[in-house]
């Protein structure tokens, strides 16, 4: 069914003319193309879709039972289903799950609410070092980045995620071991790097305060048994559930380095927003709901346009880490080649890269504008300065709203050439010349705007991405929530490291000679 969908579809592509002209064509096209929830503003006029496309992506997102999916999900059904789990990220933020549910989740907010308001009334905590890999540590960078720009942060707060020896020497360097809350945040309690450089953190705190070390030592974890085995007090283990997958997962007690350093006020205005973008998500009809349009939009250039990437790129320095978060949301949940019933998927979750504008204009926007094939972006902008620098936010919007348009309209060798021979360039070089200089145009993008930088808006921003990678993942059949792709070369890691020291094991002649170079006394 889907792929004679994707055949219509790319009929209807074939005829579209250049956005530009889609303006001009539908009269009503702002108010069909831009859709707001909260204090989030998407505009998807500047995407190749013409209103007709749009129609029969909604037809689809029908065909594939859409609805019904999103009902499972709030509802608290086990769609993950090579794991049989359900999905309840949602429910961290007080949308969806039952009463067993919405109580244990209420009593862990309690929890770690007088938790994280104790440590910053004592005033005893100075620092904190919160480590954590994957969708342990990238929410809680792009969050407490977030945060900071209406929240003063009251800690000193540093991240160490990488099992390369500088992560961790970074963090630690300076700190005073007495005042330097450690934060070690696993899932599983058994990933390589956060356990690792958790032994690094206890013994470089109990080098100073011996026996008095885990008074400064928490766990965040869905093991609390590993946790106790590393020597955590119990008292000090902060839990999450299986339910939570952890690229969701910051909206849980992965976030207690955050509100300590930030406040829990700060950290519950960030979950209300993304309960009130559930709530949206859940409830406003398809052609009116922000995720859904972004999905589709996402399943139009991909399957029927073709492009295999899909830029990213905030004009907002606090949301710098917005495209490598999305990275790991979009590309381990929907980077998939099977569907749910084990068959060929085709083709499914795009790259997804970007840095924060304008440094990107200095950079890769070149091929954005000009290669082959290029990629459309998302723009993500904040309306309201809160750098107090006035001049400044204006550039960047500037820079920003220019992008957009510059990619959708181009410039025609004809004007290039004209305006070539009003500055008397010979016939010659313009030939030579009005090539390079001409812009193909009609390289779509979206645009979505934030009215503020607040808790709330960062909450409903990054919960509409959530959902977009849910729909998606439902009109490409694949499960969204499982990551069976990342464990083997975890597992390949494991077997070389003991053969870094010493030990036999049998690999391919390139493997070999690489783990040659490596001496078992290196």
């Amino acid at each position: 069914m889907t792929s004679d969908r994707f055949e219509k579809l790319e009929a209807i592509a074939g005829k579209l003319p250049a956005i530009i002209e889609l303006f001009k064509l539908e009269p009503k096209r702002l108010d069909n193309f831009v859709l707001r929830a909260g204090p989030l503003r998407a505009d998807f006029s500047k995407q190749a879709i013409s209103e007709h496309a749009r129609d029969q992506l909604l037809h689809l997102a029908k065909d594939c039972q859409l609805e019904d999916w999103r009902k499972r999900f709030f509802d608290g059904e086990k769609i993950n289903t090579t794991e049989d789990r359900a999905v309840l990220h949602p429910a961290l933020r007080g949308v969806g799950g039952d009463k067993s549910v919405q109580k244990q989740v209420s009593d862990m907010r309690k929890k770690l609410r007088g938790f994280a308001e104790k440590i910053r009334k004592t005033g005893t905590f100075k620092s904190i070092v919160h480590i954590g890999i994957g969708g342990s540590d990238l929410g809680p960078r792009l969050v407490a980045d977030g945060l900071a720009a209406s929240t003063k942060n009251t800690l000193n707060l540093r991240f160490a995620e990488n099992v390369d020896g500088a992560s961790i020497n970074d963090a630690l360097s300076g700190l005073d071991p007495k005042s330097t809350l450690v934060i070690v945040v696993s899932k599983s309690f058994t990933t390589q790097e956060t356990r690792m450089n958790a032994e690094a953190a206890r013994e470089w705190l109990t080098k100073k305060l011996g026996k008095k070390a885990g008074a400064n030592f928490i766990a965040v974890t869905a093991n609390r048994e590993g946790a106790e085995k590393f020597g955590v007090a119990a008292d000090h283990i902060f839990d999450f559930w299986d339910w939570v997958g952890g690229r969701y997962s910051v909206w849980s007690a992965v976030g207690l380095s955050l509100q300590i350093a930030y406040g829990p006020d700060a950290f519950d205005a960030f979950l209300d927003g993304a309960a009130a973008m559930d709530t949206h998500f859940r409830d406003a009809p398809l052609d009116r709901n922000l995720p859904v349009m972004m999905a589709l939009t996402g399943i139009w250039n991909r399957n029927v346009l073709g492009y295999s990437s899909v830029a990213v790129i905030p004009y907002a320095r606090r949301l710098r880490k917005l495209s490598a978060f999305l990275q790991q949301l979009e590309m381990e949940s929907n980077g998939k080649s099977k569907t749910r019933l084990g068959e060929d998927a085709g083709l499914t979750c795009p790259i997804i890269w970007g840095d924060e504008g304008t440094n990107g204009q200095h950079a890769f926007f070149q091929w954005l504008h000009q290669g082959t094939p290029g990629a459309p972006v998302d723009f993500v902008a904040v309306l309201k300065d809160h750098e107090n620098r006035p001049e400044h936010h204006k550039a960047l919007l500037a820079n920003c709203f220019a992008q957009s348009e510059a990619l959708m309209i181009g410039k025609s060798q004809m004007i290039v050439e004209e305006e070539m021979m009003a500055a008397g360039i010979s016939k010659q070089d313009r030939e030579i010349l009005a090539p390079q200089k001409t812009f193909a145009g009609n390289r779509p993008s979206t645009t979505i705007t934030l009215d503020e930088l607040t808790p709330s808006a960062l909450g409903h921003l990054i919960a509409l991405y959530e959902h977009k990678v849910f729909v998606q993942g439902v009109i490409w059949g694949v499960n969204s929530f499982d990551q069976w792709g990342v464990q083997l070369g975890k597992v390949l890691a494991t077997s070389i490291l003991k053969e870094l020291g010493g030990g036999k094991g049998d690999h391919d002649p390139s493997t070999e000679a690489l783990i040659g170079l490596i001496s078992p006394s290196a």
